[in-house]
């Protein structure tokens, strides 16, 4: 299960609501932090050196030996995006833990079409509780 932080005013949403959408979708150690875009851009700008926002910042943890993702996940959760927004952009941090990329069509394609299912599971999990 991911440990989930909110370090954003008026957040959208609620942490035990987060984790009941992402809980049994993720393993590893995994934090995922709600954050607002200027805590992003200074993330992005002094680790990236990209002087702009980003909606995910993802940060891997792992040992090069572990098969388990580590890491934190740092997301843009402000003005109340839709959850299938928030999730989108957890799940592509997540899957970032995993090893996937979108360098190329191909990875971007396979990526994509795992956090749609990623995204739908959650939302058919929480429909039926």
């Amino acid at each position: 299960m991911a440990d989930i932080s909110i370090i954003l005013e008026n957040a959208g949403f609620c942490k035990d609501e987060l984790e009941k959408l992402v809980g049994n979708q993720i393993d590893g150690s995994v934090e995922i932090v709600l954050a607002d875009p200027g805590y992003l851009r200074i993330l992005n700008r002094k680790y990236r050196h990209i002087d702009r926002t980003t909606d995910v910042l993802t940060f891997d943890l792992a040992l090069c030996d572990e098969d388990r993702p580590e890491g934190t996940i740092f997301v843009d959760g402000r003005l109340f995006p839709p959850i299938e927004e928030l999730l989108e952009r957890i799940f592509h941090g997540y899957l970032h833990l995993k090893g996937y990329s979108h360098s190329n069509e191909k990875d971007a394609g396979i990526m994509r079409r795992k956090v749609n299912f990623l995204v739908a599971n959650s939302l058919r999990n929480q429909a039926e509780n």
